[in-house]
């Protein structure tokens, strides 16, 4: 019989329901912690989700030896030493995104987590979403033929007061950036996974809409290459009127598709031959309206990442969404805003007319 597995939750803000909900809904899983900075989240989250033990100390979590595992949900500058800690301590880690502000401070992580032989997982939840993991399998199998392009575009709307009343969105130190690192991450991520690795060819960032709340970016465009040689174009806005739409158009010698990652994701265009159209048939078919735990882009995955991260504790098999591969689109990050930020747009001041 398999031991139990113990775990904890640190960071109880926007994304911890999902957290929870993935980790308890594992079979001989134990959510024992709910730590945060704020007793009252810590408490709130606690008492929501039956969590028997609260705590504001991230060390009273990491002493605790039955405590297997750590879910790192905090802002952006810490995850690097948060996950640093746990894994000096022995538990295996699943962070939010990104791995961390810095790929040195990334590359040092995944070093530390095999010299310890300890899990270390960054939340990719929606490489996990069966939509997207068919189209992967469309790719594999040769459904699209030779893949030519990708196109991906998200929008979404964040007010002032979603900056204004955090001490960390919005700022360099704090965030390591916004549009792109935050809410167009996943995007990015599965793209990024569809092709193989990405390379920048160009980009631009623009901060028209927020500028006075943000030091960072509320848009950005870029094109990449893929490791085959596709072409990719992305964009994201926090700027926009949308509350959240995302749009990716795979396009290649034999098929062309048309998904989204939102919830639920959607397969809303397909042409090509007549395997693939019974393909994304029998897909349409299957798609199942599962109710995400949290708020409802953040999609119904997190419980699949959550069972593959149990498993490579348990058995040592690879995850799909590795600590490399989280690394990786660090890397990828970093690039987009090394470019991006030397052709930043500086919006010019109305003129009367």
């Amino acid at each position: 019989m398999t031991s139990p597995l113990i775990h904890a939750i640190i960071g109880c803000g926007r994304v911890a329901p999902n957290h929870v909900d993935a980790f308890a809904a594992q079979p001989g899983i134990s959510v024992r912690w709910a730590c945060d900075r704020d007793a009252a989240k810590a408490r709130s989250l606690a008492l929501a989700y039956d969590v028997p033990a609260v705590t504001t100390s991230v060390a009273e979590v990491l002493a605790d030896a039955e405590v297997d595992s750590v879910s790192l949900a905090v802002d952006h500058a810490q995850h690097a030493e948060l996950a640093a800690a746990a894994l000096r301590a022995g538990k295996h880690v699943l962070v939010e995104k990104p791995l961390a502000m810095t790929v040195a401070d990334g590359t040092e992580l995944i070093e530390l987590s095999e010299r310890a032989g300890r899990v270390l997982s960054v939340v990719s939840q929606h490489r996990y979403d069966p939509l997207v993991r068919a189209v992967h399998d469309w790719l594999d199998s040769g459904l699209l033929g030779r893949l030519v392009s990708v196109h991906a575009v998200l929008q979404c709307g964040r007010t002032t007061t979603y900056y204004r009343d955090s001490y960390w969105r919005g700022t360099w130190s704090g965030e390591g950036g916004s549009a792109l690192v935050n809410q167009g991450y996943h995007a990015l991520d599965v793209v990024r996974s569809l092709c193989g690795g990405l390379s920048v060819v160009g980009a631009m960032t623009g901060t028209a809409h927020l500028r006075e709340v943000m030091e960072t970016e509320d848009t950005l465009a870029a094109v990449l290459s893929g490791s085959s040689g596709a072409l990719v174009t992305y964009g994201v806005t926090v700027a926009s009127v949308v509350p959240w739409r995302t749009r990716v158009t795979v396009v290649g010698t034999a098929g062309t598709v048309v998904f989204d990652l939102d919830h639920p994701g959607t397969l809303h265009f397909v042409e090509g031959g007549p395997e693939l159209l019974r393909e994304a048939e029998a897909e349409r078919a299957r798609t199942t309206r599962e109710e995400p735990s949290g708020i409802d882009y953040y999609g119904i995955s997190h419980r699949r990442q959550a069972a593959d991260f149990c498993r490579a504790v348990r058995t040592g098999s690879p995850m799909t969404a590795s600590g490399r591969e989280g690394l990786e689109t660090l890397r990828l990050l970093a690039d987009l805003y090394r470019t991006g930020r030397r052709h930043a747009v500086v919006p010019q001041p109305a003129t009367a007319g």
